[in-house]
């Protein structure tokens, strides 16, 4: 999920990539909501530790995972989605009256809590986030950031700044997650962490903080490509050279051999950089499919959708150091389009605002992901700058 920022402290400036405004600063290193004592080094953190995760799905389709982290002293509960698309913690306080059934941070109730810096911010999201579609509402929240302790996987507690928010959209509100964590490609937070996203016995996943568990991938399938560390570095975020994209066997995109990807654990779906890469990607699987809003959503009969079926393949990376990673065909279907019985929606989706392009050198930006990421087990490495794509030891069923 990508977060835009407006600090009324200062004009408006965005967080995410991709983002037209071509000079723009990175988050302060404080924003970033979990350090550990200053380590930038992962054999700082000891041994790795493992959060269980659980699965957000609506229908047919995964939206997005989550787990349990703990605010202030005693700690106060929330879950969370673990969101590489964004670089801030975002919770409801106890004033907010438009966050549905989700917990409410206290900071009376915390002896560890600090109003500082108290900076106040709007938060807008830059993609659909858990939702597959998107909707005419702006969705985002009002929030201040404040100072308290923070624990995650036994880990802490650790003095971290974060959002606590007095107004929640209906996405936020909506969702079973009580808010967001973000993983930033920067080394200050968690230098190395690593997900795997096929269910276990009781759970839906997990995350790994500070390396990787060789229980959950086939060690020698692992392979690293580098990020696009401009890139990264200026948004704070994992970003990725994209060398082609084909469907199936067939010949690459266009807006493909020479593009890049943001790599985001908050989305539920695949955007491409703009309509024309959407309708050539549909177009060689099926011409039923059509748009079915102008926000960005394909689709076709629910029959027609399923038998266009097929395995979507990036070629991530340098020309050295590269990876093909597939959106496995049976993603393609996300259900059906809300108020269109018999409709169903495609993974594939246009870019809602303008066509992005990335700021440095213009190229075509495009959005993967959990339909890529959930077939994979994968390493994040802001230290290296890195990622790593490897087989998971098992798989699910479903």
């Amino acid at each position: 999920m990508l977060l835009w920022i407006a600090l009324q402290l200062g004009p408006a400036w965005g967080t995410a990539l991709p983002e037209t405004k071509p000079s723009l600063d990175p988050i302060p290193q404080h924003m970033s909501p979990f350090q550990l004592g200053g380590h930038t080094k992962p054999e700082d953190y000891g041994r790795p530790v493992n959060i269980d995760l659980e699965v957000w799905t609506r229908g047919q389709t995964q939206l997005q995972w989550y787990g349990e982290i703990t605010v202030g002293t005693p700690p106060q509960k929330f879950k969370l989605i673990f969101d590489t698309g964004a670089s801030l913690m975002l919770i409801a306080h106890k004033n907010c009256t438009t966050c549905g059934n989700h917990p409410l941070y206290d900071p009376a109730a915390s002896q560890t809590f600090s109003a500082q810096p108290g900076y106040q911010l709007e938060v807008t999201f830059g993609s659909q986030g858990g939702g597959t579609t998107s909707t005419p509402e702006g969705q985002g929240a009002n929030c201040t950031v404040v100072t308290d302790t923070v624990r995650m996987g036994g880990r802490g507690p650790a003095a971290s700044e974060f959002l606590i928010c007095d107004n929640y959209s209906s996405g936020l509100r909506d969702q079973p997650p009580d808010g967001i964590f973000g993983l930033d490609s920067t080394p200050y937070a968690v230098p190395e962490f690593s997900f795997s996203f096929t269910r276990g016995p009781h759970r839906a996943g997990v995350l790994t903080l500070g390396g990787t568990d060789r229980s959950q991938y086939v060690p020698s399938t692992l392979r690293t490509i580098p990020l696009n560390w401009p890139l990264s570095e200026s948004r704070w975020r994992w970003v990725v050279d994209v060398r082609g994209a084909r469907v199936g066997d067939g010949p690459v995109l266009a807006n493909s051999t020479d593009a890049v990807t943001l790599v985001d654990t908050g989305g539920a779906t695949i955007i491409t950089p703009d309509r024309e890469t959407t309708a050539e990607l549909y177009g060689r699987m099926s011409s039923e499919i059509r748009p079915l809003d102008e926000r960005g959503a394909w689709g076709a009969p629910c029959g027609v959708l399923d038998r266009a079926e097929r395995d979507v393949t990036f070629v991530l990376g340098s020309a050295e150091r590269k990876v093909e990673a597939v959106v496995r065909k049976e993603y393609l279907n996300v259900g059906e389009y809300p108020g269109m019985p018999g409709i169903c929606q495609g993974v594939y989706t246009d870019p809602e605002r303008v066509a992005p392009r990335e700021p440095i050198r213009g190229r075509p930006a495009w959005i993967v992901g959990t339909p890529l990421l959930r077939s994979y087990y994968t390493v994040w490495n802001g230290v290296e700058h890195t990622m790593g794509f490897a087989t998971p030891s098992h798989r699910d069923k479903d």
